[in-house]
């Protein structure tokens, strides 16, 4: 079974913060290409999202995968969609965005 991959506005916003550090930096090319690899990177939990780490100490039923050593994909496995939480970029600090 093939789940929906949803992105909360966190994630959506998330997204383009990542595109507009990267395209400073680096420009709208290489941002552009993050992006997609990002989302790509998302898309694939809906053939297999339990393969995340879990992460209950910062929101129950939290899960999370890597992308390419530079930043950490978090989720969360519904009855039949996977919803992405956060994107977190270059090692943000994760505690601070799951406080509540």
């Amino acid at each position: 079974m093939d789940f929906d991959v949803r992105f909360s506005q966190e994630a959506t916003e998330d997204l383009f913060e990542i595109w507009l550090y990267i395209a400073r930096d680096s420009g709208a090319d290489r941002a552009d290409g993050i992006e997609a690899r990002l989302r790509a990177s998302c898309l694939k939990l809906a053939n297999f999202p339990g393969r995340g780490s879990p992460h209950e100490q910062l929101e129950p039923g939290l899960r999370s995968i890597p992308f390419e050593r530079r930043a950490t994909i978090y989720y969360r496995i519904g009855r039949d969609s996977v919803e992405i939480v956060r994107i977190r970029y270059a090692g943000r600090d994760e505690g601070r965005v799951f406080d509540r």
